[in-house]
């Protein structure tokens, strides 16, 4: 190559060189000069982690019948980072006023407990006076300032300016206000304004989300209760948390939901499930640029109830049928004005697996549902005769007569009486007079008697004379072996019952006198057991000994249902079915239950005429064991309780029935049997639709 063309080509590098640079020198000139701004934002594009809240466990029946579950909703929330940290307080309630312009207009409904109402004249919500005094104390101001007073430090300390009307300041005032209510922070940094928008509020949100700084629309879960009349008071509902509950707890944010009753709070830490990771980048606009779940979350476990709807639903119909009953006209036509029942208003129904402890139904009247619970709380609550009371678990009474079985086999256990010793029944209990003279009704025997026809005849004198040789330290310690007492071991929250005892009357600052032991013979004194308790004695009878804790969770699974993740076994809570000569303390037992449901008066049935209730729907006398009792609650009022097994000599359930002011258990009972061994129950109802007779 020629020193000529070497020169050519040297200046013809150079000159590609020296406009390259140019090129690159305008290029970052405008970068620079024009479109410096948007550079210096995209500098500062800054990413926030947001929860995703993970599936909340199902519950299911034991036939897999889907009881509680979810669905999916949008809801509104807003982020701290973007929305307190990077504005001021003009910026805020302006990014506050659009959103809340397109939740009014598309009439949703949005977050705010502020206790003052939402139109002018202002008022204070009277009925939440805490609340108002809260209100006052964020203020800073005195208590008596006015509402006014509330009204004008609102607008002055989040300075909500004028310029909106006067609508939308109060609006404006009162989601400024809640923020500070879900200590919305660096620590709880989501806050949610509004939930379950409907999709065309999430379309309009979205296409305005460049003038919205820190809002961001998310999708979570709603929970929802099927067949809510079902069960209501054993499956139980989720709901906010309080701030009370909050200082408690670990791992939760302050709008999250957790299980407040029943199976939800029972099972809370299966059904909860592990909240994931969302990752949204901004731009220094805050507009988002990525959104990214960097964490999935992994939903909650699901729950398979040892209940069966179908059977549940069974027990709670009649329940309230056999209560209709009572309090129509066709019972004191069928019977004498006088007798007991016609005041019914409430009871309770519960069914246990013998073999298991599983529970199979537990049904409280009145009843209610969920669904209206979760819509007008005020007012279910306030519905007569305390719908939301779980009767079943936390109705404790006087278990009269029933109660009988656990002093036969404490009187034979302790060896004062044995299954053949008769004791003389005379009508009348000497052993105090004259100074107390207890009596027995005498229900068709008299002279010496045993523990089984004791057990038919429900004797007093026989379990008078008993208690008082066993004294009430050696009853009690059996009584508890029984479960009386006691915590059952049960999954949800329920009472613990109590038995007559020195220890009690000091507790309860009552005289003790001599003559309650024979009163705590016959399940009547201080002693007091929920039908729970109830049906876990007639359980332990039936077991001959074996009391087993009650259960209503059967299975645990994978959110759906595709893997199995463990199964509930029976636990022995106590055993005593081994213990010397208890087999035959036990037979006598069970064989004076035998004979109560054998002999029992026969009923009245239209159409039928005078007839037994368990022959009538079908099972027969000699296969049913049953205890009845007529406990007084107060002077002049008797409740009417039974426990009871089926069948007779290889028992399957085990039940414990309690009706305030009713009677006639023993017609329940044959219901309860009939619905578990045939699907149904009888009732005979006339033009009206009401019930002529329960069977």
């Amino acid at each position: 190559m020629s020193k000529y063309s070497s020169m050519i080509r040297s200046i013809v590098m150079a000159a590609f060189v020296v406009a390259a640079a140019f090129m690159c020198g305008i290029r970052l000139l405008r970068i620079q000069l024009v479109d410096g701004d948007l550079y210096l934002n995209l500098s500062k594009e800054s990413s926030v982690e947001q929860s995703i809240e993970a599936a909340r466990g199902q519950i299911v029946d034991v036939n897999g019948k889907v009881l509680n579950t979810n669905r999916i909703i949008y809801n509104v929330n807003f982020q701290h980072s973007s929305l307190m940290e990077d504005t001021d307080e003009e910026e805020q309630n302006e990014i506050i006023y659009r959103v809340l312009t397109v939740l009014e207009k598309n009439n949703e409904k949005w977050n705010d407990s502020l206790p003052i109402s939402k139109t002018q004249p202002y008022k204070f919500d009277e009925d939440r006076p805490y609340a108002i005094e809260t209100l006052k104390e964020k203020l800073n101001i005195g208590s008596y300032s006015t509402v006014e007073n509330c009204i004008y430090w609102l607008y002055k300390q989040y300075e909500i300016s004028d310029k909106y009307d006067e609508k939308m300041r109060r609006a404006i005032a009162g989601v400024r206000y809640e923020m500070v209510m879900k200590d919305f922070s660096e620590v709880n940094t989501v806050f949610e304004l509004a939930s379950d928008i409907k999709d065309s509020t999430v379309m309009e949100l979205k296409e305005l989300s460049a003038l919205m700084r820190g809002v961001d629309i998310t999708q979570s879960w709603e929970r929802q209760y099927l067949d809510g009349d079902v069960a209501p008071h054993l499956r139980g509902t989720v709901g906010p948390i309080s701030a009370e509950k909050y200082e408690e707890l670990d791992g939760y944010l302050l709008n999250d939901t957790i299980g407040l009753s029943g199976v939800e709070e029972a099972l809370e830490n299966e059904l909860r499930g592990t909240r994931g990771v969302r990752t949204i980048t901004r731009d220094g606009n805050g507009v988002g640029i990525a959104d990214e779940v960097t964490t999935a979350p992994v939903a909650g476990r699901s729950v398979m109830l040892t209940v069966d709807s179908d059977y549940q639903k069974l027990l709670q119909d009649m329940l309230k049928y056999q209560i209709d009953w009572l309090n129509s006209p066709y019972y004191t036509t069928l019977y004498d004005a006088g007798l007991r029942g016609k005041g019914c208003k409430a009871g309770a129904i519960v069914v246990l697996d013998v073999k298991t402890g599983g529970l199979l139904g537990a049904a409280s009247y009145p009843n209610y549902d969920i669904n209206d619970m979760l819509k007008d709380y005020e007012e279910v609550l306030n519905r007569p005769e305390a719908p939301l009371l779980n009767r079943a678990l936390f109705g404790e009474y006087r278990p009269g007569s029933t109660f009988k079985t656990i002093t036969a086999t404490a009187g034979m256990a302790t060896g004062v009486i044995t299954p053949d010793d008769k004791i003389n029944c005379t009508y009348n209990y000497m052993y105090y007079a004259p100074d107390y003279i207890p009596s027995c009704l005498g229900y068709g025997h008299s002279g010496f008697i045993n523990v089984r026809e004791a057990l038919m005849y429900s004797c007093n004198i026989f379990f008078y004379e008993t208690a008082r040789r066993m004294g009430i330290d050696r009853f009690a310690y059996w009584a508890g072996r029984f479960g009386v007492g006691k915590d059952l071991g049960f999954e949800l929250n329920m009472s613990t019952g109590q038995m007559t005892s020195l220890e009690l009357y000091e507790e309860l600052d009552l005289e003790w006198n001599e003559g309650n032991i024979v009163q705590a013979g016959i399940g009547q004194c201080e002693t007091a057991l929920t039908p729970m308790h109830l049906a876990v004695q007639a359980m332990t009878i039936a077991n001959n000994g074996v009391r087993l804790e009650p259960h209503i969770v059967k299975s645990v699974y994978n959110y759906d249902f595709t893997e199995k993740i463990y199964d509930k076994a029976p636990t022995v809570a106590e055993d005593f079915s081994k213990e010397k000569d208890m087999d035959k303390y036990m037979l006598a037992v069970r064989d004076g239950m035998k004979l109560v449901a054998s002999t029992q008066v026969s009923y009245y049935i239209d159409g039928a005429g005078w007839v037994c209730p368990y022959d009538y729907v079908g099972i027969g006398k000699e296969n049913v064991a049953v205890k009845t009792g007529t406990p007084e609650a107060a002077i002049g009022v008797t409740n009417s309780a039974l426990i009871g097994f089926y069948p007779a000599d290889d028992p399957e359930i085990a039940f414990g029935l309690y009706l305030e002011k009713g009677e006639f258990t023993k017609v329940l009972a044959a219901n309860v049997i009939q619905a578990y061994v045939t699907g149904k129950i009888s009732t005979n109802y006339d033009e009206k639709g009401q019930a002529k007779t329960i069977l």
